[in-house]
């Protein structure tokens, strides 16, 4: 009979290891349980912990912090709307076909008051949305904010959300080089309960290592969780990692970069704050108005550029506007958690575009599960529409640092 390799161990060490095997799985054992003898809290972590890229146990969390009040009515907050209903006016008159078919027709149907109040110039209806922006419906798909989620902050004990915040907080921290991974080989105690780690002290090491602020403002009814001092939420830390890699690849104060669906604006605004010069955001027209308010809000006077507008250097713009772009127009374009989602004819005619206006990068981080959507068929790959389309170098793949399933990629355009 013949053996495979055989490794030697000592017998403390042996039962070291198994003392810590049968520790998780009592914990897996007895999360499993009280999930099924019917504990919320037991049923959430059991439900959502696979999102997470550390073990949850014995994790610290961060003190949530509840919903700002509303800042309908002041002036600021007026000019704001008053001037992304302008905008998505005018992008109706000059609007083309929509795009193909994708699971963003029926999140846009959803969102039938607000594109009403939007196309009847309803400045009012318009604003309340806008200022609730995180606690309502508008926000479902663009980020880590849903309107379930504020309910989640007020349990009295932590819930997946609060071991999600404390999961980005270590993820970012390593990311940078503010903390070090833990390893199962050489510190399984350790290891075993990665996120019980001082969370404001990583934070503001983290915040040292990037040199530009990792917090949340204070705009469209914002919530999250106070860390190192301030508030700060899921997003800016995630966004807050794709600007570093944004100026790890050469972006600076002198730089353009052009993003691909920009959610509400937040990686704009990180990128803004890690010091990137001239940026611009291409959407779909509701998408622009979300982004617009956020970013007019959050940003200094005359820094936002919306679609009819003739100032500013960071132009949020519907998706079409991109073919008008001249070749060559901007240093990098980075696409994240968005092409996969589109229907197939319109991510696969970006490319193209990409290639034609990206001098030096094209920054994908996408998830590719390919999930088949009703009435919309199976989501895309990125990696596999690059292959199709021809004319890019692939420069680097790796795993995301911040989501779980997410890979990262750089393209140069050849």
């Amino acid at each position: 009979m013949k053996l495979g390799p055989i490794h030697v161990i000592r017998d403390t060490t042996f039962q070291t290891l198994q003392s810590f095997q049968d520790l998780s799985q009592q914990f897996h054992a007895a999360l499993g349980t009280a999930s099924q003898n019917g504990s919320l809290l037991a049923h959430q972590v059991w439900e959502h912990t696979h999102d997470l890229l550390h073990s949850p146990l014995c994790a610290r969390v961060a003190s949530p912090v509840l919903p700002s009040p509303p800042s309908t009515g002041d002036a600021d907050d007026r000019e704001a709307v008053e001037r992304v209903v302008a905008a998505y006016q005018k992008t109706t008159a000059d609007r083309p076909e929509p795009p193909s078919p994708s699971m963003w027709d029926r999140i846009t149907r959803e969102k039938g008051e607000f594109l009403t109040a939007l196309a009847a110039g309803d400045v009012p209806t318009a604003g309340r949305g806008l200022a609730n922006l995180f606690g309502s419906e508008l926000i479902w798909g663009l980020g880590h904010f849903h309107a379930d989620h504020i309910a989640l902050l007020k349990s009295p004990e932590p819930t997946h959300l609060h071991y999600r915040f404390s999961d980005s907080v270590v993820n970012l921290a390593e990311a940078v080089g503010a903390a070090r991974p833990t390893s199962a080989q050489q510190d399984m105690l350790t290891h075993f309960q990665p996120l019980n780690r001082d969370l404001d002290a990583l934070y503001a090491a983290t915040a040292t290592k990037l040199g530009f602020d990792l917090s949340f403002p204070d705009v469209g009814g914002r919530y999250g969780f106070s860390v190192g001092g301030q508030v700060s939420a899921i997003d800016s830390l995630t966004h807050a990692y794709t600007a570093h890699r944004l100026r790890q690849l050469g972006a600076g104060p002198a730089s353009t970069v052009y993003e691909i669906g920009g959610g509400y604006g937040c990686l704009a605004l990180m990128a803004r704050r890690a010091g990137v010069g001239k940026y611009t955001i291409f959407d779909l027209p509701w998408v622009n108005a979300l982004q617009g308010y956020f970013l007019i809000r959050t940003l200094p006077t005359g820094t936002v550029r919306l679609y009819g507008e003739t100032t500013g250097d960071l132009r949020v713009l519907p998706y079409w506007t991109l073919a008008a772009e001249p070749d060559k127009s901007c240093d990098g374009l980075v696409n994240t958690d968005s092409l996969p989602e589109m229907g197939r004819a319109t991510a696969a005619g970006y490319l193209p575009q990409i290639r034609r206006v990206a001098k030096r990068f094209f920054l994908s981080i996408n998830q590719e599960a390919k999930a088949v959507v009703s009435g919309a068929g199976e989501q895309n790959c990125v990696a596999e529409l690059v292959d199709e389309a021809g004319g890019f170098a692939t420069r680097s793949r790796q795993r995301h640092w911040m989501r779980q399933g997410y890979v990262e990629e750089v393209f140069e355009p050849v």
